[in-house]
């Protein structure tokens, strides 16, 4: 699907606000109401959009504590790794990387005792070899995309 000005447009003003209703998309683009939900409609059928989703302030929520955690998996058992990251309730993205560069998770919990308690759970896991995470001390930028 070719994204084209307008698309590429409405997807950046859904990406902000989800919630943002199509008359004020329209309004703000200069098409009808109809043209936008088609769109979006067309966005959606072509899976160029995959869900509506919100983004939730994690100190807000209950989980202040936002870490990077690399797993290395031993020789042979990736996919093993790969499978139990899917699992962890903690993890909210997790990337398979090329190279010599583990599993990358960005993990998210309530406070200090409970990331510690999640890296001890990974250490002992047999399919793990070794862990490397860092803290993140402030946001600079987020965004959906």
């Amino acid at each position: 699907m070719e994204l084209d000005p307008i698309n590429k447009k409405i997807m950046e003003m859904l990406i902000k606000d989800s919630r943002r209703p199509y008359r004020e998309i329209a309004d703000e683009l200069g098409v009808t109401e109809s043209t936008v939900r088609k769109r979006v409609k067309k966005l959606v059928e072509d899976k160029v959009i995959e869900r509506f989703t919100v983004a939730l302030n994690p100190e807000k929520s209950g989980k202040s504590i936002i870490a990077y955690v690399v797993a290395y998996p031993q020789n042979q058992r990736e996919r093993e790794v790969e499978e139990l990251v899917k699992e962890l309730p903690e993890v909210v993205e997790a990337y398979a990387m090329s190279g010599k560069c583990g599993v990358n998770m960005k993990v998210v919990v309530k406070d200090l005792p409970s990331l510690n308690a999640f890296l001890e759970k990974l250490q002992s896991e047999p399919a793990i070899t070794a862990l490397e995470s860092c803290i993140a001390l402030k946001e600079l930028k987020r965004s959906l995309i």
